[in-house]
């Protein structure tokens, strides 16, 4: 039996900013380098993590924590006032109507807002290969949160679908109980 020698090459898509230290190939060669995590794209479509990592280099672990735990504090607090004024506009005005437009207002931004969130996400995981990882990423991130929006629209049509069949059915049948005809004079 004759043993040969395994090589593993790990690739983590350019995360550590390594290569392979055996000396085979590397995969990327010097793109790896130059669009890596030190590139302008990077740092920009990634904004959020270089700053957290700037921060977290600057301060001690404990200070760090603290500063992210009021920062998520002031977030959902900003977002319960929003949501608290804005859930009260058709008792205050007396129309649950209105109240129902501005709900789906909102939604409507929500969704569009999705959309553009899912290609700034997709963006963002392929800054790490260039401009066109980037943009690829992107496509691929709009596309994904268009699909899971149109899938939502879908059920949401479903169900309005089987309340109104439920609905028609309910007349007929309340009709049909009422002897409603042009015989019987029973016209309300």
């Amino acid at each position: 039996m004759a043993i040969d020698t395994l090589k593993i090459v790990v690739c983590d898509g350019g995360m550590s900013g390594g290569g392979t230290t055996d000396g085979a190939d590397n995969m990327f060669g010097d793109n790896e380098k130059q669009n890596g995590k030190n590139s302008t794209l990077y740092k920009a479509l990634n904004y959020n993590q270089t700053v957290k990592d700037k921060i977290s280099q600057a301060v001690s672990p404990t200070v760090y924590f603290a500063m992210q735990g009021c920062v998520n504090l002031a977030k959902q607090t900003a977002k319960q006032f929003i949501n608290y004024y804005v859930s009260d506009i058709g008792r205050s005005s007396g129309d649950s109507n209105y109240q129902s437009i501005v709900n789906r207002r909102i939604e409507v931004a929500t969704d569009v807002a999705s959309v553009f969130g899912g290609a700034l996400s997709g963006a963002s995981s392929g800054a790490m290969l260039g401009p066109i990882g980037a943009a690829a990423g992107a496509i691929i991130g709009a596309v994904s949160s268009g699909i899971n929006l149109g899938f939502k629209y879908a059920e949401r049509n479903r169900e309005f679908q089987h309340e109104m069949f439920k609905e028609k059915t309910s007349q007929a049948y309340q009709l049909a109980r009422a002897n409603y005809s042009a015989l019987t004079g029973r016209v309300r």
